[in-house]
């Protein structure tokens, strides 16, 4: 009889260590949920304050081809936009206009103090955005001349130093 005591008290126990961890595992599940909801608005936040900070030039080039000639010319076909978002590996834009994926854009970007950072880039993904009229665009920089490059990690450091503000 006091062995079976024993066993059911044994069981009990691990049950209760079972039920003991389960919740323990679902708590810091909670806290890993709330830490990643605070970097991604700490993101955001970083993302909102570029947006004040940065002024965008968007180019598209065109080619085109004038009579029986075998010569191409190619312009910049100036296109509106805002700069959404900015890392050292592209960016996001808003336009009127689509882009297909796989188009190359030229990108002239003003960033605080004036400097400029010319790059051209590979339009990733879009993303029609009907409620703001427009579309949400991501660029990936392709080719950036080495003073560009140097300019755009003094920008992102000088914002991560100073959270934005």
């Amino acid at each position: 009889m006091q062995e079976r005591r024993k066993f059911i008290r044994r069981q009990a126990d691990r049950d209760l260590l079972q039920r003991y961890q389960a919740l323990y595992d679902r708590i810091q599940q909670l806290e890993t949920m709330a830490n990643a909801d605070e970097s991604r608005e700490l993101r955001h936040k970083r993302r909102r304050t570029i947006r004040h900070l940065c002024h965008v030039r968007i180019g598209l080039p065109i080619g085109f081809q004038s009579g029986r000639d075998d010569i191409w010319t190619v312009e910049q076909l100036p296109i509106k936009g805002r700069l959404l978002d900015l890392s050292a590996e592209g960016c996001a834009l808003f336009t009127h206009q689509t882009f297909d994926i796989g188009q190359s854009v030229n990108l002239n970007i003003e960033v605080s103090g004036g400097r400029h950072i010319k790059a051209t880039g590979i339009v990733r993904w879009t993303k029609q955005l009907p409620e703001k009229g427009g579309y949400a665009t991501g660029v990936q920089f392709n080719r950036m001349g080495e003073d560009d490059q140097k300019v755009l990690h003094y920008f992102l450091d000088e914002l991560d130093r100073t959270i934005g503000l």
